[in-house]
């Protein structure tokens, strides 16, 4: 019996392996061990769907409004991005945030590299983003049914 024979076929113990395959989806070698060859590659299309998803959460602007292109890089991805802003009214009692509209583009960039690395798997190169409009927040006024 090798390393990854560890129990006889149809024992059926619980951590019972066989050729590196365990009917346990918590055990070690369901979650690890050795590469399947192949390739994986996920569509420009999911890329451009997951990065508009985590630029419009950031950002709190509806995802239809978000645009994303999404391109190789020498194995990166190179994104660009284009989106509007929430701007709140600008009144003496606003809090704006450190670096105003340029500091929240900079989180952006920071926000959407680590996302689209964590969601994808893919190492982002750089994230260009061109500010299309600004927003004034959604608030509740009128009627509530």
């Amino acid at each position: 019996m090798t390393d990854t024979q560890t129990a006889a076929p149809g024992n059926g113990a619980p951590g019972a392996v066989l050729n590196g395959w365990s009917p346990d989806p918590d055990s070690p070698a369901a979650t690890s061990g050795p590469r399947v060859p192949g390739h994986i590659s996920i569509a420009p299309r999911v890329l451009q769907k997951v990065g508009s998803a985590v630029v419009s959460d950031a950002l709190a602007v509806d995802r239809h409004d978000v645009h994303v292109d999404a391109r190789d890089d020498d194995g990166r991805l190179a994104l660009r991005v284009s989106t509007p802003v929430s701007v709140p009214a600008l009144s003496a009692d606003v809090v704006v945030p450190d670096g105003g509209v340029l500091g929240t583009i900079r989180t952006l960039q920071q926000t959407v590299t680590g996302r689209i690395l964590t969601i994808t798997g893919r190492a982002v190169s750089r994230v260009d983003v061109t500010v299309t409009a600004s927003r004034s927040p959604k608030t509740t006024t009128g009627r509530v049914r």
